[in-house]
């Protein structure tokens, strides 16, 4: 099958700090990878140079066909890719509409304040695009009773669903998540489930970082694991957890399949 992301011998040094360490990996398109290990693994930094927000020391990273090694972010984004951030990163005194319609002007109007001051019509026309396409998203992932809320007041559950949905607002074909799960109870964890795979089976494939083991061996098709940099697992749900690298490193003994 085709692969959308492509690792090839990564590596990220910070001084004498070796964060990443030749990491190979590829995720194949129509699929949900996962990137699991410790704290201070090496997970968000190798979302970071996926990305384009750290250039990596070493290695090669492939969009598709696409060589993205060093491109800027902004770039990256324009390709198709986009990402969500462990910390919340809207604007908390906007509404929810507002929010998603921020997160569109890369890719739906992409032109600065100058043009639309010297070209209304134009400008209009972007922003009517930036209305359908918040709107869309808006009802794919059921979020009309809160369009019109400001962000501080809703509940964290619902921050992690907007800050997702304004990432969809770039129309990526793969979008980067990290921790999405992260301080959610149970039962928000399982509607943040059914709207990834919602997300999912509207054509974007997911690449992840997570924590939480529920979401992970859940809707994950394939899962990278790394300790120290370096990759020392990949396969399927079943096999991850029946590895006994990944649990004497990671998972713990209570993951081992009975």
């Amino acid at each position: 099958m085709k692969n959308i992301l492509r690792v090839e011998s990564l590596t990220k040094r910070f001084g004498g700090l070796v964060a990443v360490n030749d990491l190979s990996f590829e995720m194949e398109a129509r699929s949900i990878h996962s990137l699991i290990g410790p704290n201070g693994s090496g997970k968000t930094t190798t979302i970071n140079m996926i990305n384009g927000t750290f250039p990596p020391t070493g290695g090669r990273i492939y969009f598709g066909e696409t060589d993205i090694t060093g491109m800027q972010t902004h770039k990256i984004s324009t390709l198709g890719i986009a990402r969500t951030f462990q910390n919340i990163k809207l604007f908390s005194t906007m509404t929810v509409e507002e929010n998603l319609k921020v997160g569109g002007h890369s890719r739906l109007a992409p032109h600065g304040v100058v043009s639309y001051l010297l070209n209304p019509v134009e400008a209009r026309k972007e922003e009517n695009k930036l209305q359908v396409a918040s709107e869309e998203i808006i009802a794919m992932l059921r979020l009309e009773d809160i369009a019109k809320s400001v962000v501080a007041s809703l509940p964290y559950g619902k921050l992690k669903i907007v800050e997702l949905a304004r990432a969809l607002m770039s129309r990526p074909q793969l979008l980067l998540l990290d921790e999405p799960a992260a301080g959610l109870n149970p039962s928000e964890r399982a509607e943040f489930i059914d709207v990834l795979l919602k997300v999912f089976e509207s054509g974007i494939d997911l690449f992840l970082i997570e924590h939480n083991m529920d979401v992970v061996m859940n809707i994950s098709d394939k899962i990278t694991v790394i300790n120290f940099g370096s990759k020392i697992a990949e396969g399927d749900s079943a096999s991850i957890q029946n590895d006994p690298e990944v649990i004497k490193a990671y998972l713990g003994e209570k993951y081992i399949m009975i």
